[in-house]
């Protein structure tokens, strides 16, 4: 009882600490609350085992190096300093978020945490740091382009889920700062992709996978493989589900601000994405289970609620797209 009122506190003070950051309009507070965040999500991070104290204490440093680039960064904005603080704010952002080229780090220690954390880390802690690049309205290109690439190339060939997970978070990430710039939409794609990725790691959880490997021998309910291989159909961007309808809502945009560039690469990046999904999800359904082919449809009335979810969200994509 103890050691879960210790962990729903941290909990609650990782997500004080986002909204005192969001909504603070001074440089002292915002750094105070991505402080709070970071000191009480790592006694959560650290668990029993070596291998998560290991990883908090990755984490410390790399937000430690991170917040002290942000403080020089502010310090030369207030200074009016000529040395290029943008860039140094911009890259401490980055490097907080683990985005490519900054993304070492979180491939590292994504394995020693749970998947509760993982989601937090995926998710939550890129909140502030994506609030705080909207108001600074600076050109990203460089960083989009590489996390398309890295996000969706280095994803072909893990056999960690953990790890696919975070490649495609850090792919996601691309399109994420491509829209940041268009006015809250980076905000809707980031609860959207929250939905999706809280529906995978739901599922990893409940049938105890972390492996492609045991998604083939796997031998969990078909209800369950149904789920998951819809979940990870939307995440990989299928159409119609839901994570089609943003990727080509942001592409969409992109075109019609003659960014063609990063356009095209979006689009043969999904592709390596959807790939992958598809291979992995296809696999598991269709050469893994002793259950006979023909009874699988009648497992997918079970399945209904993420079709449903990824349905029903087309409409609200296609009205915020026009």
């Amino acid at each position: 009882m103890n050691k879960n009122f210790n962990l729903l506190m941290f909990f609650h003070m990782t997500i004080l600490g986002t909204l005192m950051s969001m909504s603070a309009n001074n440089w002292l507070m915002i750094w105070i609350g991505l402080e709070i965040s970071i000191m009480s999500i790592m006694p959560m991070i650290s668990n029993k085992n070596f291998l998560s104290s290991e990883a908090s204490v990755k984490y410390f440093i790399i937000q430690s190096i991170s917040s002290s680039m942000m403080m020089l960064g502010v310090l030369l904005l207030l200074i009016n300093s000529k040395i290029e603080y943008q860039m140094i704010l911009t890259s401490s952002m980055m490097l907080k978020m683990g985005v490519a080229p900054f993304h070492n780090w979180i491939i590292e220690m994504i394995e020693s945490v749970e998947l509760t954390i993982m989601f937090l880390l995926l998710t939550l802690m890129k909140m502030a740091p994506l609030n705080m690049l909207s108001y600074l309205m600076l050109k990203n290109n460089l960083f989009i382009l590489i996390s398309l690439i890295i996000g969706s190339m280095f994803g072909l060939n893990q056999t960690s889920l953990r790890k696919m997970m975070c490649y495609s978070s850090i792919f996601n990430m691309g399109f994420i700062l491509a829209s940041i710039s268009m006015n809250s939409i980076w905000w809707f794609y980031l609860m959207m992709y929250s939905l999706m990725l809280a529906m995978i790691l739901f599922l990893m959880n409940k049938m105890n996978i972390n492996y492609t490997n045991q998604l083939f021998l796997n031998e969990s309910k078909m209800s369950l493989k149904m789920n998951i291989w819809l979940a990870m159909l939307s995440m990989g961007g299928m159409p119609p589900m839901m994570g089609f309808m943003l990727k080509l809502m942001i592409i969409q945009m992109m075109m019609m601000n003659k960014e063609f560039l990063i356009s095209i690469i979006m689009v043969m990046s999904s592709m390596l994405i959807m790939f992958y999904y598809f291979r992995m999800s296809f696999n598991s359904i269709m050469f893994s289970s002793l259950m006979m082919k023909w009874k699988m449809f009648n497992t997918i009335k079970s399945s209904s609620w993420i079709m449903l979810v990824n349905i029903t969200m087309m409409p609200l994509m296609l009205t915020l797209k026009t």
